[in-house]
């Protein structure tokens, strides 16, 4: 049977109406869409080892038998399913974590790979939630990198693999997007090979090619956006008149800290190009903690003075209402003449209807909010400057969209993501960049830690004490749910498995990108007030969560996510005046590589040397696992190891629009129709 792209999820074999549903969860609609759901992770499963000569932190495979009938204890909502793996060079317990099931489908007396993570409690060792195959099937799952797919409830890896299969194995050769020519000089796979390697790869450098297709066309993608949308623009001539600087300078005179050497050079950077020929647009890119939110705020004042009006995007409300409550406190403190108001999707429709009338009349000096400040009833009297924090998060048409609100306002787009000098010179062609790379006198290292699991119950022991001294944790795990094929340790089991043994007075919470986002923001704002001291969460927190009060974080399978992510996590703490500290549980600690990488975080709290070991030390396959998370959004793409696909990309979309600039070309084509669509991934098919 051969299908269309756009034919729905439910043609394909074993797709019900409840399948269908939980793929719709997912974003999954069409057979498309099925083809572009690429794995998340591949798996290698090891070679067999023995009893003797593992150690407690590694995920390893041994050949046994139970013979003994399981013990399943039960605690409450919690089960634990126990059992005495026996083979032929020792025993071990296996433990099995809310899986009372498992006593009845396990056969006793046979033989099976058992596939799962060793730990120890009172000197014995154990494996945890382990996986069983028989021999014959472990051996075949040996020999090609196993895909594992982002899950929902009701719809696990085995399930989406047999469907992708059917789709697979229905669908004709699909018609490449890209010019022939172009797919040659660059060494690219041709899109249908490439679809079925990322879904079924013979080998891990045979994925490597796959990948690096679909990273470069991501890439491809982003510049045509970006350039498509500048060509024909002219330089504007900066009409603004901002001479005065008296209110601002007394401000800063005010503080009761002097500015950093970074902050002073940024601040110069952009009051040097509000006095320029040209309005302009500034990237200012510091580390966690740099300084970036008071140098903007200063830079607000200088256009508030001068008559003009500024607006600040942040990418979530609790990241928006953090920027707000801060200017509001400084406008208070100071007695500074202006005004401030907060627009986001929550504020009321009475409220709204106030701020809009308010800020075509000019009366609101600054307006900060989430992505309701470029809703089309809101309209400035004079809007001078517009600021996009975290600006990654945010598309290219969206900063558009608010720059549109005035007549050419200055832009500055703030930025914790510590990329490269060379490589943000290519990623922002044509926008000016300060990088800060001092920070504040007063701000206190995070003491950092790198522990096996062996030391998880001192940690927990520590993170308790912070918790009775009136302080706040955060606890990082990379996984939300217990999946089929992942061992990391996830949030929900975790945060269950803690509240068994910590003092029942300490309040627990869980956050995850799958909770709605009002369910996020409620989360969030409890443990901003103090009400959760222990948050157990995703790297959802990676941004716009600032709990000063939040004083240790944990993170699990520390050696599971790149660098750069670590160091964003645990910008999270040390943001107030308490000494921070965070541990890094390394969950393999045999490797070298995964010891060598997480020292890198001891040693150091720069984030721009931390970015740049992170490059070094990682290999080609390194982007099996959590991508590094918090970059430019992009799906596939890692712009550290992508950094010689990136200048492809990038020279080959001048290439096109040099030649072809308003892309009308035919084998151009379907660049225009997706930019024009706003669709974000060209290898799908039109």
């Amino acid at each position: 049977m051969s299908l269309f792209l756009d034919s729905p999820i439910n043609i394909l074999k074993g797709v019900g109406k409840k399948t269908e549903e939980s793929f719709n969860k997912m974003g999954v609609y069409t057979v498309r869409d099925i083809l572009s759901f690429f794995p998340r992770d591949y798996k290698e499963y090891p070679e067999l080892t023995t009893v003797e000569s593992v150690s407690s932190g590694e995920t390893v495979a041994i050949l046994g038998m139970i013979i003994r009938p399981l013990v399943v204890r039960r605690f409450n909502r919690f089960s634990v399913s126990i059992g005495v793996l026996e083979t032929e060079y020792g025993v071990m317990e296996v433990v099995w974590y809310n899986m009372p099931y498992i006593k009845n489908t396990l056969n006793r007396n046979m033989p099976y790979i058992f596939y799962g993570r060793i730990s120890e409690k009172n000197g014995v060792l154990r494996m945890e939630q382990p996986s069983l195959f028989i021999p014959d099937e472990y051996e075949s799952l040996r020999q090609k990198p196993v895909p594992i797919y982002k899950q929902t409830k009701g719809l696990k890896n085995k399930a989406i693999s047999k469907t992708i299969d059917q789709a697979l194995l229905s669908v004709d050769e699909i018609t490449d997007g890209l010019p022939h020519d172009l797919l040659d000089r660059r060494g690219l796979m041709n899109l249908s090979d490439a679809i079925r390697t990322m879904h079924r790869p013979d080998s891990l450098s045979e994925l490597i090619l796959a990948r690096n297709r679909f990273a470069y066309t991501e890439l491809l993608e982003f510049f045509l956006e970006q350039k498509y949308e500048e060509r024909g623009l002219d330089k504007v001539i900066n009409t603004y008149d901002l001479k005065s600087d008296r209110i601002t300078s007394l401000f800063i005179s005010s503080l009761p800290y002097e500015l950093t050497e970074g902050q002073n050079e940024a601040l110069n950077d952009i009051f040097s190009d509000f006095s320029g020929e040209y309005v302009t647009e500034r990237l200012i890119q510091g580390d966690v903690g740099c300084g970036k939110t008071i140098v903007s705020f200063l830079a607000m004042c200088r256009m508030a003075e001068n008559g003009y009006q500024s607006a600040l995007m942040a990418p979530t409300e609790v990241l928006a209402t953090q920027h707000y409550e801060g200017v509001l406190n400084d406008i208070r403190e100071y007695n500074l003449p202006f005004t401030v108001e907060l627009l986001t999707g929550s504020t009321s429709l009475s409220k709204k209807k106030e701020i809009y009338a308010a800020l075509e009349r000019g009366e609101i000096d600054f307006l900060i909010g989430t992505h309701a400040l470029i809703q089309d009833k809101v309209n400035f009297k004079n809007l001078g400057l517009v600021i996009t924090d975290e600006q990654h998060r945010f598309g290219v048409k969206q900063r558009k969209t608010f720059s549109d609100k005035g007549i050419s306002p200055f832009s500055i787009l703030l930025s914790a993501t510590p990329i490269p000098r060379t490589l943000a010179l290519v990623l922002y062609d044509g926008t000016n960049i300060t990088q800060i790379h001092s920070m504040p006198k007063n701000r206190q290292k995070i003491k950092t830690a790198v522990v096996d699991p062996s030391m998880r119950m001192k940690s927990w022991q520590m993170i308790v004490s912070e918790v009775l001294k009136g302080r706040q944790a955060y606890i990082v795990c990379p996984l939300v749910s217990e999946t089929e094929n992942s061992e990391g340790k996830n949030v929900v089991d975790y945060e269950m498995k803690l509240r068994e043994v910590l003092p029942k007075d300490i309040t627990t919470g869980i956050l995850h990108g799958k909770m709605k986002s009002e369910e996020k923001e409620s989360v969030i704002k409890s443990f901003s007030e103090g009400q959760i001291d222990i948050l157990v969460s995703t790297t959802v927190i990676e941004v716009g969560v600032n709990v000063p009060n939040a004083t240790i974080m944990m993170i699990e399978d520390a050696q599971r996510f790149g660098l750069s992510s670590l160091h964003q996590l645990r910008g999270r703490v040390g943001r107030g005046s308490e000494q921070s500290f965070c541990i890094l549980m390394n969950s393999a600690p045999k490797s070298e590589s995964a010891k060598q990488r997480l020292m890198c975080l001891r040693e150091s709290n720069d984030g721009f040397h931390i970015a740049s070991e992170d490059l070094r030390l990682r290999g080609p396959g390194d982007f099996r696992g959590i991508r590094q998370s918090g970059e430019m959004g992009f799906d596939i793409v890692d712009i550290y190891q992508d950094a010689e696909i990136l200048e492809n990309a990038k020279e080959d979309c001048e290439d096109i629009l040099t030649k072809d600039p308003d892309l009308s070309e035919p084998e151009n084509q379907i660049f225009k129709v997706l930019l024009e669509r706003g669709q974000s991934k060209i290898f799908t098919n039109l």
